[in-house]
């Protein structure tokens, strides 16, 4: 039981960890490529530290070749004026000048071998490090865009809410209006009634109740007139 509860917490807890680590990507990646410059840098200057190290050993080299000149020209010359001892003496030098000069080329060609390595390994870290930069500015745009795309979706979501929501007010406004002008259409019919169609219908016809002057009965009236009347009789 107790294995079963540990591999259960280790489950979870891995679980924690994938959940962390996919929430804070962006930041743990830019971080690793932090560090990763670091590295990168501190390889630089050993590098650097190396190629002067090796100019060193260059300029070493060749002064020792230099003084092995001398030292044959100083042992030619006291062999032309016959002196052995001197030549002896000038020859040990030279022997021991030599070999510091074939140990220190050596390790000079060996430096040179180790500095090409290790100019080589600079130059792919900076090519690496230039495409994960790449990578990571790739990926703030495209998280950029995520987080874009999901709050866009969400304002969508709530807009079709309220367009719904909008679109039903509208409509009962709409009814309400529609039942109201139902209403006063109603009570203009209401308002008129059969008794007032009928007169319009009577007074149309000429035999309304309305007292309207003939203007035949005013034609006769004013041919009986005297001729200096000018005003009708009231």
């Amino acid at each position: 039981m107790l294995k079963l509860f540990t591999t259960l917490a280790r489950g979870a807890a891995a679980q924690v960890e994938e959940a962390v680590f996919d929430a804070n990507a962006v930041r743990i990646l830019e971080q690793q490529l932090r560090d990763a410059a670091g590295a990168l840098e501190q390889s630089r200057r050993e590098l650097a530290c190396a190629m002067a190290h090796q100019a060193s050993e260059e300029r070493a080299v060749a002064m020792l070749s230099e003084r092995i000149k001398e030292l044959e020209t100083s042992g030619r010359k006291a062999i032309d004026a016959g002196r052995d001892d001197l030549a002896e003496e000038v020859a040990i030098e030279i022997a021991a000048t030599e070999d510091e000069r074939t140990e220190r080329s050596d390790a000079a060609k060996r430096g040179g071998d180790e500095i090409r390595r290790l100019r080589q390994l600079v130059e792919e870290g900076r090519k690496r490090l230039l495409e994960l930069r790449r990578g990571l500015e790739l990926t703030r745009a495209q998280e950029a865009l995520r987080r874009a795309g999901a709050n866009g979706r969400r304002a969508i979501a709530s807009g079709r809410g309220a367009l719904r929501e909008a679109e039903t007010t509208l409509a009962r406004i709409r009814a309400i209006q529609a039942k109201e002008q139902d209403i006063a259409a109603a009570l203009d019919e209401l308002e008129g009634g059969p008794d007032r169609d009928l007169e319009a219908r009577l007074d149309k016809a000429g035999l309304g109740s309305a007292k309207r002057t003939n203007p035949a009965d005013v034609l006769k009236r004013l041919r009986a007139m005297p001729a200096d009347q000018s005003v009708s009789p009231v």
